[in-house]
């Protein structure tokens, strides 16, 4: 099927989808007692900054680079980075007093009646995500090329490789990425600015770090998707969860049809 024929196809299902999302918004906003109460207070609104800062600086450093290409080697660096930081982040809120399980919502008691929001919100954002890229890829041109990750999937078709494409998409960079945007930035965010401007403000940055122009609308509608169904269910499970399914979804679909992928 030609790049057309899928654009139709996901015309369709966002509009069916339209229908839907309404509500499931109007639900994931209901009640704001559900999510964690955490105090957020200045160091921790730095620190944070620092390492936000950080990855908008690497993302800068890449795109400055032009295309980037990556090997294996940089994969398991990446790991190694993640890990740090994770480590890094548990640390120094420890250090402070806070409890991280709580802080974040990880005590979910509530997951046998509420896990089913992970593949509704995917359902539900999955149009317009690649509604997004599709038209990014329109405007940008038939060179444009996807994220270097994906293309380093679609290059190499050993097992170690998609083995490590799978740690670090589906495993790695979801748990990293959730605590740090959507359990720290967007709960520092949402204490200090409320809401709404807090769901916007950590979509921008989660989409910039990613240093890849083409996908940042695709980026921006997942991370608001990433933000409601925290809110939904007031545990970041919830958005690891939706956050590696998705990674997890793309992952399969570079091998199995790397025409979607391109």
């Amino acid at each position: 099927m030609n790049s057309d024929g899928q654009a139709g196809i996901l015309f369709v299902l966002g509009a069916i989808c339209l229908v839907f999302l309404r509500p499931a918004v109007r639900s994931a906003l209901s009640d704001p007692t559900r999510f964690p109460t955490a105090r957020w207070r200045w160091p921790e609104g730095v620190f944070i900054g620092g390492i936000v800062g950080f990855f908008l600086l690497m993302a800068a450093a890449s795109a400055g680079r032009g295309p980037v290409t990556i090997d294996l080697r940089s994969i398991f660096s990446s790991l190694a980075l993640y890990g740090a930081i994770v480590v890094l982040v548990i640390g120094f809120l420890i250090g402070r007093g806070m409890n991280p399980i709580a802080a974040f919502g990880l005590r979910w008691t509530n997951w046998r009646t509420e896990w089913y929001c992970i593949p509704i919100a995917l359902l539900l954002c999955f149009p317009y995500i690649y509604l997004a890229q599709w038209a990014t890829y329109q405007v940008s041109g038939p060179e444009t090329s996807p994220q270097a990750i994906v293309t380093f999937l679609l290059e190499n078709s050993g097992w170690r490789e998609r083995l490590a494409v799978a740690a670090i998409a589906v495993v790695a960079a979801p748990l990293t990425e959730e605590i740090i945007f959507r359990g720290c930035l967007y709960g520092i965010s949402r204490q200090f600015a409320g809401r709404l401007p807090a769901i916007f403000f950590s979509a921008v940055i989660f989409a910039l770090i990613h240093g890849h122009l083409p996908s940042l609308p695709g980026l921006l509608v997942l991370s608001i998707a990433l933000c409601l169904v925290y809110e939904r269910t007031g545990s970041l499970w919830s958005s690891i969860g939706l956050h590696a399914l998705f990674n997890g979804l793309t992952v399969i679909a570079a091998v199995y049809w790397p025409d979607l992928a391109k």
